[in-house]
């Protein structure tokens, strides 16, 4: 990847480099992508890490000095720098990476087929609201398969929900499939018989009995990767409306990297449904659109023309430097119109600039943003990411090896994408530029006056995963499942004091991410509301004294001891190191149960 040519927009950013402490007061950095590399002094190594974003190098510069105190008023002297990386190909021109992004891409044929599952726990009334709208939305003999997964708990709501499955299939010209307790169990024995070797994993991944306590949600989602194996498949929460909304702000172009959604506000699902527009496509269709395609494809998909150099403004080139025309696209998101599906909305106070002058403007203020919770949250533009993020409705390319779920509790999504990552650093996800209405017939109300964040007991799996990710290309998915499984059964048999360190670790660096984060917007010059500033401030109050006491598993959880979390935790990672030594061949014998089960009906 070696680029010393000058570029004609003038747009560049630092390579991925190795950096080597040579022992003499030098770091020698090692391009990870070509065969440049440069001897320099430890300042300049540390310093280029604020140069991963594709700027112009007087905009670098710019921000280097201004972030750097000794290097004020040294404009010049950065600039020689950059020239001396420039000729060592360390610098990567936004032209260079518009030339493997846009390299000839095959025509996508015979795309798998897709499977379209719908996933509900114990709430009919939306199940039924939810099959109507699908009628509604049309198109739904194109896909191979529905399906119904529900993992509800009280026996009336799953009779309901069978009854509105048999309704359905009175008008559609697709049957769907209902998979409810005895379906599921019936599916686990079949696996089992097959793969008696795994029935432990098995039984971990799917098993209701073992999780019959515990909230469940990845293990639905568990059962739709079975029953989806070596196709596609798009699956829906039961509380959305099968429609595809256009982003109020839509803008052109595609964008790249890590943009965080950008989010709207309404007082009331009428103004929010007055102010938007439906799209003239249905959201699974939209979804299969560009679902297992890759990114040369998807591009012409979206784009309809070549990606530029201007698509590539801001963009973080360490995401860049792993994809090319030929990068496949794994997993497909939506935005979401509605009720934002977080406990908590004490996130507006955090957001993007443009989506913070949003707020501002806001006629019902931050506390009216709060009560009313009827949120736009979506991209622009489409978006190609690394991480999956919490999505109503997702596609995932399930011809390639994706990891399970884990079963129970909240994160199983986030925790998901990191997973997928690990597996497939080299792909991409796909954030399109919709959204889909997410209305909960449940009551929601907003929390007015949200408390400061704490900084304690907060600790991100997902970076763990990511931070042992291995970028290096040519290792396959089967490998690196391998050291996934391999990792969990590390954490399994760790010790109380590591893990405790583990875990200290982990919260200290997400306070300290956390604490840079809100100096920052503390920084940026908004004129705020008291309450606002007020939130941030104490936020960044209690964060910074959190960070002088020895972080505790009580602040995790007050509901049970250091000793019986701990092995919990174990117990946990021990039963998904298993699932994750098993899942290749547990997922392999679920596609030709499928098939024949699918064939029966």
């Amino acid at each position: 990847m070696t680029d010393q040519s000058p570029s004609a927009s003038g747009l560049y950013a630092f390579a991925e480099c190795e950096a080597v402490d040579m022992q003499n007061g030098a770091v020698l950095l090692i391009d990870r992508h070509g065969d440049g590399q440069l001897m320099v002094a430890p300042p300049v190594a540390q310093s280029m890490l604020m140069c991963r974003e594709f700027r112009t190098l007087e905009q670098h510069a710019e921000i280097m000095t201004q972030a750097i105190p000794e290097l004020q008023g040294q404009q010049a002297d950065v600039m020689n720098v950059f020239s001396m990386l420039q000729n060592a190909g360390l610098l990567i021109s936004a032209e260079a990476v518009c030339e493997r992004l846009n390299a000839p891409a095959a025509p996508a044929v015979d795309l798998p087929p897709v499977r379209a599952f719908v996933i509900t726990c114990d709430r009919p009334a939306a199940v039924k609201r939810l099959l109507e709208s699908m009628l509604h939305a049309g198109n739904l003999a194109r896909h191979e398969a529905l399906y119904l997964i529900d993992d509800s708990r009280d026996p009336e709501n799953a009779r309901q929900n069978r009854e509105a499955v048999e309704n359905f299939n009175f008008t559609c010209p697709r049957d769907m499939h209902y998979v409810g307790q005895d379906e599921a169990r019936q599916l686990m024995t079949t696996l089992i018989n097959a793969q008696p070797q795994h029935e432990e994993a098995i039984r971990f991944l799917i098993g209701r009995d073992k999780w019959a306590t515990e909230k469940s949600y990845g293990l639905a989602r568990n059962l739709c990767l079975l029953l989806s194996s070596g196709r596609r498949a798009i699956i829906m929460d039961d509380d959305v409306i099968c429609a595809a909304v256009q982003a109020p702000y839509k803008t052109d172009g595609i964008q790249f990297g890590h943009t965080p959604r950008q989010v709207d506000f309404y007082a009331n699902q009428q103004e929010m449904l007055g102010r938007t527009s439906r799209a003239d496509f249905d959201p699974l269709s939209g979804h299969a659109q560009c679902l297992g395609l890759n990114i040369g494809q998807a591009i012409q998909k979206l784009n309809g023309k070549p990606v530029t150099p201007s698509d590539l403004a801001g963009a973080n080139s360490a995401y860049l430097s792993l994809w090319s025309s030929e990068s496949p696209v794994l997993v497909t998101q939506t935005g979401s119109m509605g009720d934002p599906g977080t406990s908590d909305t004490n996130w507006i106070y955090t957001l993007d600039p443009v989506s913070t002058k949003r707020l501002q403007n806001y006629a019902g203020g931050t506390e009216g943003a709060h009560a009313s919770r009827h949120y736009w949250m979506g991209q622009p533009r489409p978006l190609f990411t690394k991480m999956s993020v919490i999505s109503q409705m997702t596609g995932l390319d399930n011809t390639q090896l994706l990891p399970p779920y884990f079963p129970v509790h909240r994160g199983e999504d986030y925790l998901f994408g990191a997973m997928t990552e690990y597996l497939h650093p080299g792909a991409a996800v796909l954030d399109y530029d919709w959204s889909v209405p997410h209305l909960p017939l449940e009551a929601r109300t907003g929390n007015t006056a949200p408390p400061a964040l704490s900084g304690k007991g907060k600790v991100n799996i997902n970076k763990y995963i990511t931070d042992r990710t291995h970028y290096e290309s040519g290792i396959s998915a089967e490998t690196r499942l391998a050291t996934l499984a391999a990792l969990a059964d590390e954490l399994a048999s760790t010790d109380d004091r590591s893990l405790l360190t583990l875990y200290r670790k982990e919260v200290a660096e997400g306070q300290g991410s956390e604490l840079a984060r809100l100096a920052g917007i503390l920084q940026d010059g908004t004129i705020r509301d008291p309450a606002w500033q007020d939130w941030l401030q104490q936020s960044a109050n209690n964060i910074a004294t959190a960070m002088q006491t020895p972080a505790s598993l009580a602040d995790f959880s007050e509901n049970i001891s250091t000793d019986q979390l701990l092995n919990r935790l174990r117990e946990y990672c021990a039963g998904f190191a298993l699932a994750l030594h098993g899942w290749q061949a547990i997922r392999e014998a679920a596609a030709e149960i499928g098939d024949i089960s699918l064939n029966a009906d």
